[in-house]
């Protein structure tokens, strides 16, 4: 709290200064209001302080390059940032590839579950021949060359009397 010492000081210095008597209740609100304003000047000084440390210390992390040519800066730019985008495209390719990989293992599992006797056709997929013809495909055979050995997805075997092709599609 004030003291009675400290009201009469505040009330001379508003005399001298304004030429004006103050009675003990305006006295004592000017002195809470200049006790507050100086702890709030007492902050905000430390605030600056504060502000002021964190800015020397940004600029003494900065470091400044200049360049006599447009060139040089370009070079510059593009040596400081081309390892990470290079990275950054690597990494996306790659993770294009894996979903793309991905939904075509999916797709391809599908069909194999779908019909359970695609795999009696491998032999039939990677040595057919397909024939472009009139804007539909055909799988190309001959007929049975010798009665040996037949080619699997090349050549088939004509029944007679139950007139049926038969496509060997393999051997267990």
């Amino acid at each position: 709290m004030t003291d009675r010492a400290e009201l009469n000081h505040i009330k001379g210095k508003y005399l001298q200064k304004y030429a004006q008597e103050i009675d003990d209740w305006s006295a004592l609100l000017l002195a809470e209001v200049e006790e507050n304003f100086g702890r709030m000047t007492s902050d905000l000084d430390q605030s600056i302080d504060a502000i002021d440390k964190a800015a020397a210390a940004i600029k003494s992390n900065q470091r400044s390059v200049h360049f006599s040519d447009k060139k040089l800066a370009f070079w510059h730019g593009l040596a400081v940032s081309l390892p990470w985008s290079v990275v950054a495209i690597v990494s996306l390719c790659l993770f294009s590839w894996l979903i793309s990989t991905g939904e075509e293992y999916r797709e391809l599992r599908r069909i194999v579950d779908a019909y359970k006797n695609a795999p009696h056709y491998r032999l039939l997929m990677e040595n057919g021949e397909i024939l472009q013809k009139d804007g539909s495909s055909y799988l190309k055979l001959r007929p049975q060359a010798n009665k040996g050995d037949l080619l699997i997805g090349r050549e088939y075997i004509f029944d007679k009397k139950s007139k049926e092709m038969l496509v060997p599609l393999g051997r267990k």
